[in-house]
């Protein structure tokens, strides 16, 4: 049994230092993951929204998906959006927050 991977919070600053200088396989990946919907191999179910009684305006968002093929990962991303933390000069969302739960199938 494999060890299940620890999870991690990167920032913004971190993904760029990654992603400079990557843009051509970033647009290669993109691609192949469009092919791959188009061949239906992925799942991307409708987005699930946890809404709040008294702050209509205010939700969570689930965004699950999957991609098989040979990329085969799956996960969920979560958003939240309290428009009225603007008022309190607070940012409206959060940053997304992605969960690459540990689904790989064996090789």
């Amino acid at each position: 049994m494999s060890p299940v991977p620890s999870f991690s919070v990167i920032s913004g600053a971190q993904v760029d230092g990654v992603l400079s200088g990557q843009e051509k396989e970033v647009l290669r990946l993109v691609e192949n993951a469009y092919r791959l919907h188009g061949e239906g191999a992925t799942i991307n179910p409708d987005s699930y929204f946890l809404r709040f009684p008294d702050r209509p305006s205010s939700r969570i968002i689930a965004l699950p998906a999957s991609v098989g093929g040979d990329v085969d990962v799956h996960g969920i991303k979560w958003i939240s959006s309290f428009p009225e933390n603007v008022e309190q000069g607070i940012p409206r969302a959060g940053p997304p927050t992605t969960c690459r739960p540990h689904g790989r199938r064996a090789r």
